[in-house]
């Protein structure tokens, strides 16, 4: 015969387990207040962190990621990211502003699938090219320099006398043409030999503030930009470089008059300047942009476009671009060249802001 339970006992009993269930229950509230804080702060954390990152399962599905899953732009060498066949190491992204972007790939696999991480590395990668080819064009430039010492002293000579030569024949249409055509080619030399001197000496750039629309306006008529060339000079006010003068009209009229020749049979030949503000190693510099409509650069000629007496235009110098990426170097600037066949070249520009 069973003893009968103390009615007490049960009520103690439920009291103590309504108790129990109560504090479970308000620590599983507290833990999952806890987790949705987390999970707020981790979102936060990966949308901040810079560089993308895909979370994908085993068939390839998207089941995280901290950025849109379709970057408005075109990966040139392959599919995107999160897509099956995507390669690793350094890809080639153009974003929805013809903009060119250099980012290093990186896959990890998981238990259930992979992980894809991206990095944005243009900086470095654009830094590490122009430091190897700044390498190269430094020996290139020693043989140059002999060559251009020894020609200037002569050309001092024929420049006077061709001058002189304009003056005497001002009462001679036909001579005076044909001195003129002399005097232009003398120019033209001078112009070599003081590109190659340049190119060849160490720089030391005397930085002064550079109000970069009305600059360019001038480098437009010193480079002799004809009126009819249509030019839309979209460049803020406000946009300023630290840089030298003198050198950057070098630059200047170098990449204008490239842009001309190479728009010497377009219907229509453009220009175009746009600038924007950024920040790299979180200093300020201006990034400017000069497009043209023109004839653009074969994949082969790009790799040699900064050699010294290359040209993919007959009868240049090739020295223009060569100059022009020493001074940008002096100035611890970035250059760089984006150009499609038959479409035309965006020349980008980046050096310090002033301050």
């Amino acid at each position: 015969m069973h003893s009968a339970t103390d009615p007490r006992q049960l009520l103690e009993a439920f009291v103590a387990f309504t108790d129990a269930s109560n504090q479970l229950q308000s620590r599983y509230e507290s833990l999952q207040k806890q987790l949705a804080m987390l999970q707020d702060e981790f979102q936060t954390v990966l949308e901040a962190v810079p560089f993308a990152i895909w979370v994908l399962g085993e068939d390839g599905e998207l089941r995280f990621s901290n950025r849109p899953a379709a970057m408005p732009g075109t990966f040139t060498d392959g599919p995107p990211p999160w897509e099956h066949g995507s390669p690793n190491g350094l890809r080639r992204f153009r974003d929805s502003e013809e903009m060119d972007h250099f980012l290093e790939q990186e896959t990890r696999p998981t238990e259930k699938g992979q992980i894809v991480i991206l990095r944005d590395v243009t900086e470095q990668h654009l830094r590490t090219q122009q430091t190897n080819r700044e390498e190269r064009l430094q020996a290139m430039g020693m043989v140059a320099a002999e060559l251009a010492h020894e020609i200037r002293n002569p050309l001092g000579s024929l420049a006077l006398f061709a001058g002189m030569l304009v003056e005497d024949l001002s009462d001679k249409p036909e001579s005076l043409d044909l001195s003129r055509k002399i005097q232009d080619g003398v120019q033209r030399l001078n112009t070599l030999v003081t590109n190659i001197l340049t190119f060849s000496r160490d720089l030391s750039p005397k930085p002064s503030t550079i109000p970069l629309k009305s600059f360019w306006e001038d480098a437009k008529n010193a480079a002799g930009v004809p009126e009819d060339l249509e030019w839309r000079n979209k460049v803020p006010a406000t946009a300023v470089w630290h840089a030298d003068p003198g050198l950057l009209r070098q630059v200047a009229v170098n990449l204008l008059q490239n842009s001309m020749r190479a728009m010497e049979n377009s219907p229509k030949p453009k220009l175009a300047l746009t600038a924007s503000k950024e920040n790299i190693d979180s200093r300020p510099y201006w990034h400017l942009a000069l497009t043209d409509n023109g004839c653009g650069i074969s994949k082969e000629a790009m790799s040699r476009i900064f050699d010294p007496f290359y040209s993919t235009f007959g009868g240049g110098t090739g020295l223009g671009l060569a100059v022009s990426h020493r001074i940008i170097t002096a100035h611890d600037g970035i250059l760089h060249v984006e150009s499609d066949v038959n479409k035309g070249t965006t020349i980008r520009l980046r050096l310090r802001a002033c301050e």
